[in-house]
């Protein structure tokens, strides 16, 4: 996770320069002040089959190209781990990304939010559309756990966001973990802290830190949360050019079986 700290570190300290005296505010959702996040697992601790699989995963990174041989098997997820490691190359100041939040939701066009020098991360739902969820059976999926690993170590931050109680972060972190889909417990957390809480204010949080260049959801309420009040689908068609373009649709974890 070097490369990725030290990437960090250089935005942070860009971003400081941008932000001024916002930036103190902007630190602790990345330190984790407001995502839930556990960086102290036991080194001693037995390796388990996730770990396994990123250190497999850091080993190819480290012969050449990360990418070529995990696009080789991640199927439906080649879009998104393609577009967000584009958007992560891109140099902040000369090449201006934009965020996968819309600028002005209530204007139904897809123009985006602009990241300035923020650094680069991805955002997954876990979410099923059916509204039926149990973190304690999140399975596995070594094509996303790669596809995952190769972006941490291209510096790009991982979250993954739920509707869900803060009360179940525990939960999900252990399965998190136990499947290799964030072995070294570095992802953030999004879950909901208040009664009156909602992902898009999460989302919002989150893009005021971090240069949100990807979403991956099962449903466009998974982007935004206005798709959960519109009378006619068809007055957002101009949001559709989003779809591969920061938005990604694929199913969610919690609707795939364990083989």
């Amino acid at each position: 996770m070097i490369v990725r700290r030290l990437q960090a570190a250089l935005a942070a300290s860009a971003l400081a320069l941008v932000l001024g005296g916002c930036v103190a505010a902007a630190i602790p959702l990345a330190a984790g002040g407001v995502v839930l996040r556990n960086e102290a697992l036991d080194d001693d601790e037995p390796e388990t089959e996730g770990a396994r699989e990123a250190d497999q995963a850091d080993a190819i990174a480290t012969e050449g190209e990360p990418f070529a041989p995990v696009l080789a098997q991640a199927g439906a997820y080649n879009a998104f781990f393609t577009y967000a490691r584009e958007q992560a190359a891109l140099a902040p100041v000369a090449e201006p990304r934009h965020s996968a939040i819309l600028a002005t939701p209530g204007s139904l066009q897809p123009e985006r939010v602009e990241c300035s020098v923020r650094p680069s991360a991805v955002l997954v739902d876990l979410d099923p559309a059916s509204g039926a969820r149990d973190f304690a059976a999140l399975p596995s999926d070594p094509a996303l756990a790669q596809g995952l690993h190769a972006l941490r170590l291209e510096g790009v931050f991982v979250f993954w966001i739920s509707d869900a109680s803060a009360a179940e972060a525990g939960t999900l972190r252990r399965r998190l973990t136990e499947t290799g889909l964030d072995p070294t417990t570095d992802d953030g957390i999004l879950l909901m802290r208040r009664a009156e809480d909602r992902k898009q204010l999460r989302r919002q949080e989150l893009s005021q830190t971090h240069c949100l260049v990807a979403i991956l959801g099962d449903e466009r309420a998974d982007f935004d949360e206005l798709f959960d009040y519109l009378k006619d689908p068809a007055a957002a068609s101009a949001l559709e050019a989003l779809i591969g373009n920061g938005w990604f649709l694929v199913p969610t974890l919690l609707n795939t079986k364990e083989s």
